[in-house]
């Protein structure tokens, strides 16, 4: 067995992906790395930087790995800190 460590999403990108949409997965962890790859493209494109964008990865995420959908994606911490900081955005003026 091998492993192979990534700590940078570029290689994710450049790497990982390109690698298993050359040499595709025939197990059920097909259907998981296509979401897999998809939100690593959402992402790249920075679309986890808003409210939205970050609640369609996580809603995502919830349907990887054959899991149950999370009672707690609602009120995750993470969603609450991003709702509050664009609260404070939408009171700043933006320069043309």
């Amino acid at each position: 067995m091998h492993r192979y460590t990534v700590r940078a999403i570029g290689d994710l990108e450049l790497r990982i992906i390109p690698f298993f949409e050359e040499h595709p997965l025939f197990t059920a962890k097909a259907v998981d790395f296509k979401k897999f790859a998809k939100v690593v493209r959402m992402m790249r494109l920075g679309i986890h930087l808003s409210a939205d964008g970050l609640a369609q990865i996580a809603a995502i995420s919830q349907t990887m790995n054959r899991r149950q959908p999370s009672r707690y994606l609602e009120s995750s911490e993470a969603i609450r800190q991003l709702s509050r900081s664009d609260d404070r955005d939408k009171d700043m003026v933006r320069a043309p």
